[in-house]
């Protein structure tokens, strides 16, 4: 049936020569990307999802291309995270690929509007990594990424700023969670990840990464109305157990990152319902950890 779909599809794709595609056959794209976004996330087997996965990466960046695809909002890929920037210098698409030993891989476009009529849009495909993921300090680029899936795009406060703030989660690590704020910067149709904004005391780092035990939950989001990325505070479970994520877990307190001036700064123990920093309250050494031992 998967086949059938595939082959049948990739003859219609095949079809279109012309910068031009109208509005139905966008929809007939989208009807045939759902029933292959299903298969990748709800496949019995690694297998099927991998070949459904190719079959898709192969036919939205067919349908991506063109200039009448920029603006269709594709609201039927429920499964595929749609996100662009407030100014609408960019799409970017994100989805996942779960294998069978529980990891994930990462799938990302970045699309670039035509600037001629009769131009194709640009399709930018951000290659997974997972081994530059080591460092906050490192510039990377589309073919040396971490890979995660992204959620959340922040614009900046200021027109002439093209520094666009990203949140990402990544699950491949069966023992802890990641997430990831980073930077995005796009310039002549090239796009490079990290920036030295993020100031945490005498600290300046390019991007955040935020790992925590994968068996409890911990937030990170951005509050519109305060200009911050809130963050649940981690703390270990055990005092021996420091500096190992796995064993980190949130303590009900939260941290933020204050967006000022172009940069993030880090603020430690929040009251996430207002503006103001929560009074500081001083442990005893005893009390290092969530549960005292």
């Amino acid at each position: 049936m998967n086949k059938i779909i595939f082959f049948s599809f990739l003859l219609f794709s095949n079809s279109l020569f012309s910068q031009n595609i109208s509005q139905n056959v966008i929809i007939e794209y989208e009807d045939t990307l759902s029933v292959i976004a299903h298969t990748i996330m709800n496949g019995e087997t690694e297998k099927i999802r991998t070949q459904a996965n190719i079959g898709f990466l192969s036919e939205l960046k067919e349908v991506l291309k063109y200039k009448k695809s920029y603006l269709y909002p594709f609201g039927k890929l429920v499964t595929i995270s749609k996100l662009n920037p407030t100014d609408n210098s960019f799409r970017l698409f994100s989805w996942i690929l779960k294998k069978e030993d529980g990891s994930y891989n990462y799938f990302n476009l970045i699309v670039l509007e035509a600037t001629g009529k009769n131009d194709f849009n640009t399709i930018i495909e951000l290659k997974d990594n997972k081994n530059v993921l080591n460092s906050e300090n490192n510039t990377l680029d589309k073919d040396n990424w971490y890979g995660a899936l992204i959620y959340k795009i922040i614009s900046p406060k200021k027109k002439n700023n093209k520094l666009y703030t990203i949140l990402a989660w990544d699950g491949s690590n069966s023992k802890s969670t990641t997430k990831i704020i980073d930077v995005i910067e796009i310039k002549n149709k090239e796009v490079s990840f990290g920036k030295d904004i993020f100031i945490n005391g005498k600290t300046v780092s390019k991007r955040i990464i935020y790992k925590y035990n994968s068996n409890t939950s911990a937030s990170v989001n951005y509050d519109e109305e305060n200009k911050r990325i809130i963050m649940d505070h981690l703390v270990p479970l055990k005092e021996n157990q420091e500096r190992f994520n796995q064993f980190y877990v949130a303590d009900g307190s939260y941290d933020c990152y204050q967006y000022k001036n172009g940069t993030w700064m880090f603020t430690q123990n929040i009251d996430a319902r207002t503006k103001t920093t929560l009074p500081e309250i001083k442990k005893a050494k005893s009390d290092k950890g969530l549960f005292n031992n």
